[in-house]
């Protein structure tokens, strides 16, 4: 069956989504000396810092809903790891949401099966926060004897190229309780940062629950 039009999006796939928002992308090219062409996903991430979340949420959750498992590998070269999936139940499901085959990082944006569905916004924002956020202590250089990192001061934050994604993310988290600072443009990227202390930590104990590296973070 390639077409998954009616397939039920639960929490995990909601994941899985803002996970491939993130980090993945859509590719068709051609077999060599073979007709046809090869489609895939390919999830691009930090070997250190992505590789435990790939193979401990994102491949089980790609198993338990499409019986379908992927290939984790580690890329010495630039020390990345790259996790592709061949399945076309998977390819399928990303297509009917409406993603393209190519770049997409200025044009993509929340499909809107998630988008409508409240229950699923959580999920999702944990998917693209994990592969394409991050948090951080707040930093200073502005004054002499101050401290280089205000310890006790943390920031969320996203950023990509994609303009509509961002306003998408703000709206999502305004909607689960938090108060995103206004979307701002910085050189090619549009940001949106979480600087009230309350919402931050909200933030670690309902988002930041499944990668180490970001959990860790979060409570340094």
């Amino acid at each position: 069956m390639d077409s998954l039009t009616y397939m039920v999006i639960n929490e995990e796939l909601a994941e899985f989504v803002g996970a491939f928002v993130g980090d993945g992308c859509l590719s068709s090219y051609k077999r060599s000396n073979r007709k046809g062409n090869i489609e895939e996903i390919q999830f691009t991430g930090s070997w250190e810092k992505d590789s435990p979340y790939y193979l401990e949420i994102i491949q089980p959750i790609v198993m338990e809903n499409f019986n379908a498992n992927g290939n984790i590998k580690h890329r010495k070269d630039d020390n990345t790891v790259r996790f592709r999936i061949t399945d076309k139940k998977v390819i399928a499901f990303l297509r009917d949401l409406g993603f393209n085959f190519g770049p997409k990082a200025k044009t993509v944006k929340i499909p809107d099966k998630i988008l409508n569905d409240s229950s699923l916004h959580k999920s999702f924002l944990r998917g693209f926060f994990n592969t394409d956020g991050t948090i951080y202590k707040r930093y200073s250089k502005q004054y002499e004897k101050h401290a280089k990192f205000y310890q006790n001061y943390k920031v969320v934050q996203f950023k990509c190229a994609s303009k509509n994604l961002i306003v998408q993310v703000h709206s999502m988290l305004e909607e689960l309780g938090f108060n995103p600072n206004r979307v701002i443009k910085t050189k090619d990227c549009w940001v949106c940062r979480v600087t009230f202390q309350k919402d931050v930590t909200n933030f670690g104990k309902e988002i930041i629950t499944n990668h180490k590296y970001h959990r860790d973070r979060f409570l340094s």
